[in-house]
């Protein structure tokens, strides 16, 4: 392995391992800051996930996104200078449109794995606080746990001299002249402090991935280029240490065609091999080796020039690999990145088979339960809608904590019916021919995406759009309106004519369907109605910016709900202010 590679291959363990300290001091003091130093009720374990969630993606997700995006593209070098120094075509020297693809694509794949560790010990830590009010666990002994699923060994402390051997380790691990003495260090954290060596601590992990994302990339890009350039040959490449595995020893030096490399990883085995590629994983996990492409010939003869291709001369842009968005601070339609559809889809599925698990959830659900715990159809979406839906899910988790209902159990994307989207007790349909924008036949541009848009037939509903405003005047032309009247009409149908952007007319009618989950699932009980349904039963609906808002009490609630939500309040029915404010918040 090359000195860049192995020192971007430390650096990023460093620095992941850095932001731990930080990462368990957040959650301690926020876990602190809750129950005054108390024992933790169950009401208060629940209460705290969010803010688990949040810790771990501030500090470790965020760390790792900065890491992929700032120092990846110095991986991508390593290997172009490496081709560079090969007696190959010109065109296959340099960077090219494919290849900027492909490094995104396995930027993606990078953060894919961090964000899984995440996942996994945002579930660890928030198990560990509910099994606490269980067991009557004492404060610190549930603090000590916590710092220790963490940093493990290496988690603070209150003795001084436990601090001070940690923080040696950390400065001089890599350091030889100090090997020993670093190894002594560990040996009397691991006796004499008597400090856990059980390894299922989130430092294990993260320090893994840091250094194995970095030479799988490598790996991943380099065979990539090989194919492309025509390379069938590689040398195992890099230096010997004291537990080199034995598949490295073996083969460190020899070249083999690719068609060898996959029969001998086929038809071997040894201790800490890992499932996988064996250009990718190589020797194992925190393998230090690489794969790099010959050709036996080059030391025979030349290659004669071809014709050459466009070259793409700029490095590769940073390239968001998730889109962050909040309800108190929803994302822009321009500030979206594009993200394919399969990667929102895995992303989502995971986030839905968790949610789907909520004991709030009744069997006794009036809906369809078939498609519970799924998420299906996104591949029909574009790319640039599926990443909206993608920031647009992380804004109803927050309405979802704000009103203290289950999180969304599924999501469907189908044409079947006509209705823009729906929902019934977490199971979201979204409707794709009104919002995706490509590849878009005459017959769905007139009857779906117009109707989005307020454009052919339905440039009368943005006009009215444009010139209502809800106000004393117009409440009384509200009153005379006639559904069957066009002339009489004063509000648009839908309110998502309110909104100039069309995310954010995709955005209003997913906040909709969420207002439908608030009124139908907020303190329900199996076998009985709903509180906030049984509140509306009787009221007259008349107010609103909408006519679909006169439909019935749940639309009135749904629409007015949106509009709340997405800062219209000048269009909010004054009555629909003053229940959620008074009775459902």
């Amino acid at each position: 392995m090359s000195r860049i590679l192995e020192k971007l291959a430390d650096q990023h363990e460093d620095r992941i391992i850095n932001v731990l300290y930080k990462l368990e001091e957040d959650i301690i003091k926020e876990v602190t800051r809750a129950t005054n130093g108390q024992l933790v009720s169950q009401r208060l374990a629940i209460q705290l996930q969010p803010k688990i969630r949040q810790a771990i993606e501030n500090n470790f997700l965020n760390e790792a996104d900065l890491i992929i995006n700032e120092e990846y593209n110095k991986i991508a070098k390593e290997v172009l200078d490496t081709f560079g120094e090969m007696p190959i075509p010109n065109k296959f020297k340099s960077l090219t449109e494919a290849n900027l693809s492909t490094i995104n694509a396995l930027k993606f794949q990078s953060y894919s794995g961090f964000e899984d560790i995440g996942e996994r010990f945002i579930k660890v830590i928030n198990d560990e606080l509910y099994q606490s009010t269980i067991a009557g666990r004492p404060f610190d002994d549930m603090v000590t746990n916590i710092r220790s699923h963490i940093n493990g060994v290496y988690k603070k402390s209150n003795q001084k001299e436990i601090n001070e051997l940690v923080d040696f380790v950390n400065e001089n691990k890599y350091n030889a002249v100090r090997k020993l003495e670093v190894e002594e260090a560990v040996r009397k954290l691991h006796t004499q402090y008597a400090s856990d060596r059980a390894g299922n601590n989130l430092r294990r992990y993260a320090g893994q991935i840091a250094h194995d994302s970095v030479m799988q990339f490598h790996g991943q890009f380099t065979i990539a280029k090989a194919r492309e350039s025509g390379l069938t040959h590689y040398t195992y490449t890099g230096t010997l240490v004291r537990d080199s595995r034995d598949w490295c020893r073996g083969i460190l030096g020899k070249t083999y065609t690719e068609k060898q490399i996959r029969e001998l990883w086929n038809t071997r085995s040894w201790n800490g091999k890992a499932n996988g590629d064996p250009f990718i994983v190589r020797g194992g996990y925190r393998c230090r080796h690489t794969w790099i492409p010959t050709d036996p010939s080059w030391s025979e003869e030349t290659v004669d020039e071809l014709p050459e291709e466009p070259i793409v001369e700029q490095v590769p842009e940073k390239t968001k690999l998730s889109n962050k968005s909040s309800l108190t601070n929803p994302i822009k339609e321009k500030n979206i990145n594009v993200i394919s559809n399969t990667i929102v889809s895995n992303k989502l599925q995971k986030q839905i088979t968790k949610n789907s698990k909520d004991e709030r959830y009744s069997d006794l659900s009036l809906y369809r339960s078939n498609n519970v715990g799924k998420v299906t159809g996104v591949e029909n979406l574009d790319d640039e809608i599926a990443s909206q839906l993608d920031a647009i899910m992380q804004e109803l988790d927050d309405l979802a904590e704000l009103y203290q209902v289950p999180k969304l159990r599924s999501i469907t994307i189908s044409s079947r019916r006509t209705a823009v989207a729906s929902m019934g007790h977490g199971n979201l349909t979204i409707n794709p021919k009104y919002f995706n924008r490509k590849n878009i036949d005459d017959a769905t541009q007139k009857s779906f995406r117009n109707a989005i848009l307020g454009k052919g037939y339905y440039v009368k509903e943005q006009e009215l759009a444009d010139n209502f405003k809800l106000n004393k005047e117009t409440k009384k032309l509200v009153n005379k309106e006639r559904k069957t009247k066009p002339d009489t009409w004063v509000r648009p149908h839908n309110a998502f004519y309110y909104f100039e952007e069309e995310m954010d007319r995709f955005r209003q009618n997913i906040y909709h369907e969420f207002g439908h989950q608030v009124h139908q699932m907020k303190n329900k009980i199996a076998g009985q109605i709903a509180p906030i349904e049984e509140a509306m039963l009787g009221k007259t609906i008349k107010g609103g910016a909408t006519r679909y808002s006169n439909a019935n009490t749940f639309e009135w609630f749904a629409e007015n709900f949106s509009l709340y939500h997405m800062n219209k309040r000048d269009l909010v029915d004054p009555k629909f202010i003053e229940f959620l404010e008074g009775e459902v918040l």
